[in-house]
């Protein structure tokens, strides 16, 4: 038995653009009952977010007068089902990844877009606050703690090809006048 997103993901893979009634209406028709469509755009919303899943990078989602229409690019279509039920998991043994499927199919590369470098920073520095063991709320953080943060984030920038970096500065003088 599939589970609603495999069967979401099936009827993407019939390619054609589908609302989310189209693509309700065919899940419930896989699954041989009736399935909500709160629930269908509830799991599209995840499925077709970059952030919360890899194969978000090969849906497309446009806005048209009737509502958003859901696609898969059309490289997406050289990959097996198997293959792009595990683009919606994070871990798994022997799992097909995203940068396996890029390897695969080296023309799916120009819809996996890099992350603004801001969001990027943001998320690399908490990736390290979290993975080094360091409380980002309340309590106070060594110098050496705070070295080894700098030290992996600076690690992490560098891997990740460079950063830009804008800096707003405002000086306020108590006192004066």
């Amino acid at each position: 038995m599939k589970t609603n997103s495999e069967m979401i993901i099936d009827s993407l893979r019939s390619g054609h653009p589908l609302r989310s009634p189209d693509i309700t209406e065919k899940v419930s028709e896989a699954a041989g009952k009736e399935i909500k469509i709160q629930d269908v755009a509830s799991i599209l919303a995840k499925l077709s977010n970059s952030d919360k899943c890899d194969l978000g990078y090969l849906i497309t989602k446009k806005k048209t007068d009737r509502g958003y229409v859901y696609s898969l690019v059309k490289e997406a279509f050289s990959l097996t089902p198997e293959q792009t039920y595990d683009l919606t998991r994070k871990t798994g043994k022997d799992r097909f990844t995203l940068d396996e499927a890029i390897k695969k199919l080296p023309g799916l590369k120009k819809h996996v877009k890099p992350l603004r470098s801001s969001l990027a920073s943001r998320r690399i520095g908490r990736s390290i606050v979290k993975s080094s063991g360091y409380s980002a709320k309340g309590g106070d953080v060594s110098d050496d703690a705070f070295r080894d943060i700098v030290a992996s984030f600076l690690k992490e920038i560098a891997f990740q090809g460079g950063l830009n970096v804008n800096v707003n500065l405002t000086v306020n003088f108590k006192g004066l006048g």
